[in-house]
């Protein structure tokens, strides 16, 4: 399971570097705190308007960590 969150950090970390996207930025677009994002991104929480967005916006597909 580590193995799993590792490579999820990573790419939404890589997508949202490849985007331009900053952690402040996502946090106001999703009107959340930047602390909470974090933690979204680490997969310590889950919300469904975060998976949407990387999904849709950064293009993040779980599929190939498998």
């Amino acid at each position: 399971m580590m193995m799993f969150l590792k490579k999820r950090t990573d790419a939404i970390k890589g997508a949202m570097r490849a985007k331009r996207i900053s952690q402040k930025k996502l946090a106001e677009k999703l009107n959340i705190s930047e602390s909470y994002v974090t933690r979204l991104i680490s997969g310590e929480r889950y919300s469904r308007q975060f998976e949407i967005y990387i999904a849709m916006e950064l293009g993040v597909n779980y599929r190939k960590f498998y």
